[in-house]
């Protein structure tokens, strides 16, 4: 009979990516008759006495979070037993640490923030809160400014300073918000709150993990990137066992897991993306620009503030609402003076303007013409 392989696992299940960690390895293990895990919660107030009495023990390998006690790291490396580490600390070495480290790309997810946030148009600034000391934290903080400072210039990111509140004040508004995770974006939502600082209006806010139980009870609801933390783990146990059957050590070499998307709620949701909101606004205007609409009736459709209407607006067309208007107004009665011959006040009052004076006005500032000398003039396009 074959002998069963003992496998420690210590993950910290406080959180929901641990959790997904966890389904991730038993989803390989119970295809895996031979394997027995040994799970140690690392928020146990005993984790460490239950890890040194399954160490105590023949075990064959371990599979660790990147973060647990430094303690258990070093139980585990005094044994010398085959070692995969879910996400790797910028302290620890890769050579004599571990065989394999299993990582987020977070790089791809600082990237994937910032075109997230650009499918809303372009924001005044742009902001990343950190957890300081983390290298995940890092390269995604970075990836995310790269990517906002290649497309919109160096001087719209910014990373987060303390104190919190006097940082996100300083932010011009509207501005985009990327944390490192959940539990940092929580508190931006609550520090938002606090300052009177409108979540989605002022500030859009997106977090990473897709935590549940954090994202669904926040005010508003936490839009948030999610990981693929079962592919993550998964992948962990996959490569313990082709290390327990190969007998081949590895050498602290790094496999990337991407992540799954965006799961989009009112955080960063609630404002309609730029190009559905311009042509929400187009739509609007051409179909009632000649009954003398102004720019509030238009945000008054929209249904967002006018500042954000008119800076989506003018960020997709070069120009803004109300240049909108008079443009569809003017090629109406450029329309009508070619096709009618209605005097010119019933033109102005047809076209939604508010005199004749004021149509001949816009008319030749315009089109360098007197709207007489065009109805004239018949090469005149």
């Amino acid at each position: 009979m074959k002998r069963k392989l003992h496998i420690v696992v210590v993950l910290d299940l406080t959180h929901q990516s641990g959790r997904d960690h966890l389904t991730g390895l038993y989803k390989y293990a119970d295809a895996m008759p031979d394997w027995e895990m040994h799970l140690v919660p690392s928020t146990s107030a005993e984790h460490l006495q239950i890890a040194k009495d399954f160490l105590s023990r023949h075990v064959d390998g371990a599979i660790v979070k990147g973060e647990s006690d430094s303690e258990i790291m070093r139980l585990i490396r005094r044994a010398r037993m085959p070692l995969v580490v879910i996400d790797k600390l910028k302290d620890q070495p890769d050579s004599d640490f571990a065989d394999v480290f299993i990582c987020n790309d977070n790089k791809r997810i600082g990237r994937a923030a910032a075109a997230y946030f650009d499918s809303f148009g372009r924001f005044s600034t742009y902001g990343y809160v950190p957890v300081p000391g983390y290298d995940w934290s890092q390269q995604r903080g970075l990836a995310f400014i790269s990517r906002v400072q290649a497309r919109h210039g160096n001087a719209v990111a910014s990373v987060a300073t303390e104190p919190l509140d006097d940082w996100l004040l300083s932010l011009s508004k509207p501005a985009a918000v990327f944390a490192a995770f959940d539990e940092q974006a929580s508190r931006v939502l609550e520090r938002c709150r606090d300052l009177k600082l409108k979540v989605p209006g002022d500030i859009c806010v997106l977090g990473v993990d897709d935590d549940a139980l954090i994202c669904d009870h926040t005010r508003p609801k936490l839009s948030s990137i999610r990981p693929d933390h079962q592919r993550q783990g998964y992948t962990a146990a996959k490569e313990l066992h082709k290390i327990l059957s190969t007998h081949v050590r590895g050498k602290g070499k790094t496999v990337i897991c991407p992540h799954i998307g965006v799961t989009e709620r009112e955080s960063a949701a609630a404002i309609p993306p730029a190009v559905h909101l311009v042509s929400k606004a187009k739509s609007y205007i051409s179909a009632h620009a000649l009954e003398g609409i102004t720019v509030a009736n238009v945000v008054e459709h929209l249904g967002v503030s006018q500042r954000l209407a008119n800076l989506r607006f003018s960020q997709a067309t070069g120009h803004s609402i109300q240049h909108e208007l008079i443009d569809r107004r003017l090629e109406a009665a450029k329309r009508l003076l070619r096709e009618t011959e209605y005097p010119m006040h019933r033109i102005a009052r047809h076209c939604g303007f508010k005199s004749e004076i004021v149509l001949a006005h816009l008319f030749s500032r315009h089109f360098g013409m007197s709207m007489r000398d065009f109805r004239n003039s018949p090469t005149t396009p």
